[in-house]
């Protein structure tokens, strides 16, 4: 998963905001260039980020960029502790888990004047992306790939047991239908469907919610929506198929995880995040790409467009660097469509402006016969990751309460009111 959420903890943030602006990052080299260090943590990016450093460098010869990669573990424990010392990147990559903390304690550099300034059109990015990145009305970061959810389903199972294929735009009652179907023609070892249900938020319930047009947070963050009827609605329909035969069991999902059941042919339908699709670029892998399509979630309530959260990275600028005008001209670059058409070419990921989604599906049906299209299309409708201050406590909750439903301790409605009452607890204890 390219798309991490860790989060920062509480006792270095404490040190941060007290040394936030004690020294600064990035300089000049000894022949006078500006020096600026971009930090990342997948060095699957690499090729496309350095392609265009190169190019921005060619252009600006007094700018000199230095890439620092970590890995992800590491990543974040590397930004908090720079950052507590004033040695933070110029540049790095922030997830909108982490981003409400850093925003809010000075870390970041507000980009409102130069987004003025340098002419930045923000229109011209998927909204649904920027607006994570957006913190009390000004923006702090400007989108770059992405990811959402989708359903993956096995072809060649469906052509061995003449299982029909589904229809377009399909509703959640035709797919339970057809999931049904297709379990009186599956031998008994193989599972309609999988999910990561207990393990994941993001790429489990959450995009019910999105279908069912619940939100899982109030828009001005201090609400928690878990109990409206739309919110209980998509909790209701995707756990009734959790729990029916129709999915893989929870003990053997858990212990296998639902990634390889599907893999290994156990699982006709996988839930999954579209990041999912990322070891079939590899040409060793491209050879079984033919074996599955790609489709929408279903739509729970009639006429809602959003049928998967959606989450994307952002370029940022610490507060400590000494040029952060550079800084923003540099994230303008990489942030243009002609550079982000090399990145998706390059990375086999898709871009945050909206000129490109097309050329995503059509460089990963080139290179693995995979068609994306679906993956671009629920994009612009998607439901923003649903975040605060205190993401990952609040998300636990929920996770905890969904367990404890899949254990039997209690009912799925009071696992929802009992989430609903632990998220509204740690929001109402968020700074305001």
């Amino acid at each position: 998963m390219f798309l991490k959420r860790g989060i920062i903890t509480g006792a270095v943030l404490s040190l941060v905001l007290g040394l936030t602006g004690c020294s600064s990052t990035g300089g000049n080299s000894a022949d006078g260039k500006v020096e600026l260090r971009y930090a990342i943590w997948d060095k699957t990016h690499m090729e496309a980020i350095e392609t265009l450093i190169d190019g921005y460098e060619k252009e600006n010869p007094n700018v000199d960029i230095k890439v620092e990669q970590y890995s992800f573990a590491d990543y974040w424990t590397k930004m908090e502790t720079a950052a507590a010392g004033g040695s933070a990147p110029d540049i790095y990559w922030m997830n909108a888990v982490n981003f409400n903390k850093y925003a809010d304690n000075g870390m970041l550099v507000n980009m409102k004047d130069y987004i003025k300034d340098k002419n930045v059109d923000m229109s011209q990015y998927l909204e649904s992306l920027s607006s994570l990145y957006n913190y009390k009305g000004d923006q702090y970061g400007i989108p770059t790939f992405w990811d959402n959810n989708i359903l993956m389903i096995n072809t060649k199972l469906m052509k061995e047991y003449g299982i029909p294929e589904p229809k377009e735009n399909w509703t959640w009652d035709e797919m339970i239908a057809w999931l049904t179907d297709a379990k009186s023609k599956l031998p008994k070892d193989i599972y309609p469907f999988t999910s990561y249900a207990t393990e994941e938020s993001q790429a489990g319930v959450f995009n019910e919610i999105a279908s069912a047009g619940g939100k899982v947070i109030s828009d001005d963050k201090t609400k928690a929506m878990l109990t409206t009827p739309e919110t209980k609605e998509g909790f209701k329909r995707y756990f009734d198929l959790v729990k029916s035969d129709l999915h893989s069991p929870h003990d053997i999902t858990v212990e296998v995880t639902a990634g390889t059941l599907f893999k290994s042919e156990k699982a006709l339908v996988l839930q999954m995040g579209s990041y999912g699709l990322l070891p079939y670029s590899d040409k060793e892998q491209a050879q079984v790409a033919g074996n599955f399509k790609l489709y929408e979630i279903p739509t729970i309530k009639e006429g809602n467009k959003s049928k998967t959260v959606i989450h994307g990275l952002g370029n940022v600028i610490s507060s400590n660097s000494k040029h952060p005008e550079e800084a923003f001209d540099f994230i303008k670059y990489i942030s243009s469509e002609e550079s982000m058409k090399k990145y998706t070419e390059l990375a086999l990921v898709p871009q945050a402006h909206k000129n490109v989604q097309d050329l995503f599906g059509q460089v990963m049906k080139e290179k693995t016969g995979v068609d994306t299209s679906v993956i671009s299309k629920v994009a612009e409708d998607a439901m923003p990751l649903p975040t605060s201050f205190e993401t990952s406590k609040w998300d636990k909750a929920i996770m905890d309460n969904i367990n404890k439903f899949m254990q039997g301790k209690v009912s799925l409605d009071q696992a929802i009111e009992n989430a609903q009452k632990e998220m509204q607890a740690i929001l109402d204890k968020e700074k305001k």
